[in-house]
């Protein structure tokens, strides 16, 4: 999840440019049978999942860090009393890790995993994600029931998005390769301002289910009006696609913020804390259960890497405080 919303100048990632030698195909020319997202496990519905990060305190993707297969075991134990699917963003050795404990536990979770792309990065690691999803899309083919190809990569305040056409076609580039590889339905996670936009139809073209990322917190919305407009939004973009399956992939509300200090973030109105995650949580999943909505909510644990550490209280920081759980992995109260 990028929250930081940035506006970026014209980046393009020119190892994606410099692969492509002719343009991808528009939605008018592509017709793909579609694969089903329909997540079950022993016969019943699982599609009310969450996202999961590994990292604890003192470690990050930034310093190549790895929490313990013993901490990755106690986690999955406590997402596993509520939840059988998780949603990871990259395909690293933690996330291999993460699949390993799952098979080597017989635990009752599957997995959406994710292969991270970022125009900052060179052509080699972005194509070495591919590559991994692939390998462990098949390796663990039981485990992993969907992939998805970059998050949050063609919103236009993305800071590590993808930019002009044909950035966008050596992601489409990157969705066939996947899909010619592996059996299982594949998707590329955006903001919903991304998907209502005209140039999303050519990734619709090339998926096979939407992935939504809707925040009220972050569109300036109150507590009391955060389900009318995240309903709003999951039925706006499902309109506008009626054929195509949808899955709410990223949503929540977070338990701490910044106030006040001149920040995108200290300028919002919504109230964050424990019982504002609680009440949201709690009308959020009555919903996704009433309606049968695939979801990922944000998140399973507080991660206090994230958000830097700038500012005033850069610990106060909502990026670090989406969890469901505390970052030492104490419930917060809508699990009490």
């Amino acid at each position: 999840m990028n929250l930081i919303k940035i506006i970026t100048g014209a980046l393009l990632m020119s190892g994606l440019s410099s692969c492509i030698s002719t343009p991808a195909d528009t939605r008018a020319e592509l017709s793909i049978e579609r694969r089903v997202f329909k997540p079950m496990l022993d016969g019943k519905w699982i599609g009310n999942g969450i996202s999961y990060g590994a990292y604890r305190d003192g470690e990050s993707p930034d310093d190549g860090s790895l929490t313990s297969k013993e901490n990755i075991l106690e986690d999955l134990s406590l997402i596993a009393k509520r939840w059988n699917m998780i949603r990871m963003y990259g395909s690293e050795p933690q996330s291999e890790n993460i699949i390993q404990v799952i098979r080597d536990n017989n635990l009752p979770i599957r997995v959406m995993l994710g292969a991270w792309i970022d125009a900052h990065w060179t052509k080699e690691k972005n194509e070495t994600q591919v590559r991994e999803v692939i390998r462990l899309a098949n390796k663990f083919s039981n485990e992993v029931i969907a992939v998805n190809i970059g998050n949050e990569i063609f919103v236009d305040w993305s800071w590590h998005g993808i930019k002009g056409e044909a950035g966008m076609d050596g992601v489409i580039r990157y969705i066939r390769d996947v899909r010619s590889k592996i059996k299982q339905p594949v998707t590329v996670s955006d903001d919903y301002n991304f998907w209502n936009k005209p140039h999303a139809d050519k990734i619709v073209a090339e998926i096979d289910f939407i992935a939504l990322h809707a925040y009220a917190f972050w569109n300036n919305k109150t507590l009391a009006e955060s389900m009318d407009w995240t309903k709003a939004i999951y039925s706006d973009i499902q309109s506008r696609y009626p054929d195509v399956t949808l899955a709410l992939c990223e949503s929540g509300w977070p338990t701490g913020r910044i106030y006040d200090d001149g920040s995108h973030e200290g300028g919002l109105i919504g109230k964050a804390g424990e019982d504002e995650q609680k009440i949201f949580f709690e009308l959020y999943n009555h919903w996704v259960d009433a309606n049968g909505i695939n979801s990922f909510y944000f998140s399973a644990f507080d991660e206090n890497w994230k958000g830097g550490f700038d500012g005033t209280n850069p610990n106060d920081k909502c990026e670090k405080h989406w969890g469901v759980y505390n970052a030492d992995r104490t419930p917060k109260k809508l699990l009490k």
